[in-house]
């Protein structure tokens, strides 16, 4: 089987740029209309170097949905809680994920994402498991593992995105004292079980 080349350094920042271009217009228009002319247009270069570098349009969305789930889950992925308790911890994981996923950039990638389900269900399952699921690992990680922890970690991660996610979306957000309870409670009603379904912290 022959491998794939490494980029060279002019390679790697032709295919950043073609990823930058796609983000910009994917966010703004959605992904049924963006061409790839006017990737190349933004970006430089031919269409021949989305097609070699990423097999097609689809291939470069599917780029820019791990670009952006990677750049929205940064802060949280570079939190060191170690001996942390709880509750404290699980204040500042939540604060840190709704502070990322309520900017109006995650909006926008969230509607894009939507609206490209029907049509790509493969993506649509790549951005869950690039963005979602690896915040619940996160949140899972920070509990102590094991499936106890993955569950409880699930719940936590939706109780606090569904709701405040979907009315962003809808266009009526939470205002910030609303979010900061909405936290609060998420917290209160998990921690309390998390003695019977998760592993306490060493």
């Amino acid at each position: 089987m022959t491998e794939t080349p490494a980029l060279t350094a002019r390679g790697l920042a032709r295919q950043q740029a073609l990823i930058a271009a796609a983000t910009t217009l994917f966010l703004a228009k959605g992904y049924a209309s963006v061409t790839v002319d006017e990737v190349v247009a933004i970006a430089g270069g031919s269409k021949t170097n989305i097609y070699r570098q990423f097999g097609g349009k689809e291939g470069l969305f599917a780029a820019v949905v791990d670009t952006l789930c990677a750049e929205l889950l940064s802060p949280l992925v570079q939190l060191q809680l170690g001996d942390t308790p709880r509750a404290a911890g699980l204040m500042i994981l939540g604060r840190t994920l709704l502070r990322q996923l309520l900017t109006p950039r995650h909006i926008a990638f969230q509607r894009m994402v939507t609206a490209a389900s029907d049509q790509f269900p493969a993506l649509m399952a790549r951005w869950y498991e690039v963005g979602p699921r690896q915040s619940q690992r996160i949140i899972a990680g920070f509990l102590g593992g094991g499936p106890g922890c993955a569950a409880a970690a699930v719940l936590f991660h939706d109780m606090l995105v569904t709701e405040a996610v979907s009315r962003a979306m809808m266009g009526t957000p939470m205002p910030p004292d609303a979010v900061a309870q909405h936290l609060q409670s998420a917290v209160a009603l998990l921690l309390p079980g998390l003695a019977e379904i998760c592993a306490p912290l060493e």
